[in-house]
């Protein structure tokens, strides 16, 4: 898979080196460009950047901010949306810009977590440690075949399925064999993996796992198409979000 461009939103004011320089492993799956939005970058910044042999510049960010968004992400036909902000205040990582930017966002989008005294970048790669949340549907189906396709800068996988009722016996047995699957198709694609079965709710499970083996992010499928109910309620995407101190990916 290659990601030649991406289009990094940020709703805390003119990025840093180190805030972003994480993203320069992708280069490993042909990114040649990072837009910004809404800010343009200072040229000390686009000199570091042009090192990696990365395009950095800024577009206009005039508009309503969602909208605007989504406009630049199309006509500068991006294949990721990095959304960048802080959980302190009202912005991209909160309320309905969150669950608007989830529902609509054309391209797998992910949002990275800036807590008040800016401090949640990780010394290892973004992608080095991927919690990979699996119920069977065809949306964690796409969410792992993403991860699939980007196994140059992904390291180790954990694959999680939360459960919700206490089953039998039986239906563990199944269910870990299940799960197994996904993992030995992992190991055949030479991305070091392991399989886990949880118990409880499962934005809680999911965000759990993630602290039990010090993962760099979590990776989910999203169903945009949802009830009312989902949209009002929140579904669990919407609280892994809020509930998560890594960067959470959303496959659509």
């Amino acid at each position: 898979m290659e990601i030649k461009k991406l289009l990094y939103v940020t709703d805390f004011g003119e990025p840093t080196y180190e805030s972003i320089e994480t993203l320069t492993e992708m280069g490993k799956l042909g990114l040649k460009e990072i837009v910004l939005f809404p800010e343009n970058p200072p040229k000390e910044l686009t000199d570091r950047f042009s090192d990696r042999s990365i395009n950095l510049r800024g577009v206009d960010g005039s508009g309503p901010l969602i909208s605007r968004i989504f406009e630049v992400a199309d006509k500068e036909q991006v294949s990721l949306i990095i959304a960048h902000g802080r959980k302190d205040k009202e912005g991209l990582l909160r309320g309905s810009a969150g669950r608007h930017l989830m529902r609509n966002t054309p391209v797998p989008l992910l949002f990275i977590r800036e807590d008040k005294e800016g401090g949640g970048h990780s010394t290892r790669g973004l992608f080095s440690s991927v919690i990979l949340a699996t119920d069977w549907s065809d949306e964690a189906g796409r969410a792992w075949l993403y991860i699939i396709g980007i196994k140059e800068i992904v390291e180790v996988v954990d694959i999680v399925y939360v459960l919700h009722e206490k089953p039998t016996i039986g239906e563990i047995r199944r269910l870990r064999e299940r799960v197994e699957e996904i993992r030995k198709i992992c190991l055949e694609e030479t991305m070091d993996a392991e399989s886990h079965i949880y118990a409880g709710k499962t934005a809680d499970e999911i965000v759990l796992a993630s602290k039990d083996y010090n993962a760099t992010m979590i990776a989910m499928g999203y169903k945009q198409r949802g009830t009312l109910k989902e949209i009002f309620s929140g579904n669990s995407c919407y609280k892994v979000l809020e509930k998560s101190s890594v960067p959470v990916l959303i496959i659509p």
